[in-house]
């Protein structure tokens, strides 16, 4: 099994990791829909993230958050077969979050 590639965030008091992967001249994760982090995304566009998970310096990002079911799945496929993926039961009730610079 590889190193697992995580991003941590934050929004408001909230903090938490994603595991991602680079994919198409991008980085997308995976996320259940159903949670503050998604319904702050969809208010703001935007998630406090970094890539040091020690560090509290945070960079904002715009985030999509991608609901296309046939995009999670290949999403979701892909994390599996690079062993990079906290979900490992299908795609129901999930989201692709996908990061841009």
């Amino acid at each position: 099994m590889g190193k697992a590639k995580l991003i941590k965030f934050r929004h408001g008091s909230h903090k938490g990791m994603f595991h991602y992967v680079p994919y198409d001249n991008a980085f997308v994760a995976l996320s259940e829909i159903n949670t503050g982090k998604i319904d702050y995304i969809k208010e703001t566009k935007a998630l406090d993230i970094t890539f040091d998970m020690h560090s509290e310096v945070y960079d904002i990002m715009s985030v999509d958050v991608i609901e296309d079911k046939d995009y999670v799945q290949e999403i979701y496929d892909y994390m599996l077969n690079t062993d990079n993926t906290y979900f490992k039961s299908g795609i129901e009730g999930l989201c692709v979050l996908k990061f841009h610079k």
